[in-house]
């Protein structure tokens, strides 16, 4: 819920920056595109090219999506506080969530009061 209200904010930026609907809608497919189907949200890592690779593994689908699925096929929440590669995920991922927080909430309440 954190990572879609994140991207709520990108969209809410580009909604904004957008001269009409079509517009707006158009960008945030170019914008979203690389992020969704990059990732290893559809496809294992391993199964994509190398310089793909490299790019998924970064990615914060990416790393949201390995958190989630981590979290919700392994089980045991309780048990992340051992460490391992879960915790790595959902640090991570949270670590995104905030980085885009920071980023976009400024830059689209600054667009807001611009336009209103």
């Amino acid at each position: 819920m954190l990572f879609g209200l994140a991207f709520s904010w990108i969209m809410a930026l580009i909604g904004l920056s957008a001269g009409n609907v079509e517009a707006a809608q158009a960008a945030s497919f170019v914008w979203v595109f690389p992020f969704v189907f990059a990732s290893t949200a559809f496809v294992p890592l391993a199964t994509m090219p190398g310089w793909l690779q490299a790019w998924a593994k970064v990615n914060p689908v990416s790393v949201t999506v390995d958190a989630v699925r981590s979290l919700v096929l392994k089980g045991d929440v309780a048990r992340l506080a051992q460490g391992g590669t879960r915790t790595t995920h959902v640090w991570q991922a949270l670590a995104w969530i905030a980085c885009i927080l920071l980023v976009f909430v400024p830059l689209a309440v600054r667009r807001y009061r611009r336009t209103a």
